[in-house]
């Protein structure tokens, strides 16, 4: 249950943080442990404005404001890309 409170908060705070295009893509869930992973597609993540480490960084900036410390520590993974980027790999 706790997991579950912990999965809304990110993805509240991040369709919050204007995520809620309806072009964009957010999803919050469990890497099979004890973990949360975060998947975002986004046209905001533009290529060539934006590094990998970046995007993270914006992610984070989000969700540490409504999350405390533990519950920042079951994020393991964030997946913050272009849809340009997807059209590669398909």
């Amino acid at each position: 249950m706790e997991r579950e409170i912990i999965k809304q908060k990110i993805y509240d705070a991040l369709e919050a943080a204007s995520f809620s295009d309806p072009d964009y893509f957010i999803d919050v869930f469990d890497d099979g442990d004890e973990h949360i992973r975060i998947l975002i597609i986004s046209r905001k993540f533009d290529i060539h404005h934006y590094k990998s480490s970046e995007r993270d960084d914006l992610i984070w900036n989000h969700i540490v404001k409504v999350l405390s410390e533990e519950e920042t520590q079951r994020v393991s993974r964030i997946v913050a890309v272009n849809p340009e980027e997807i059209k590669v790999y398909t």
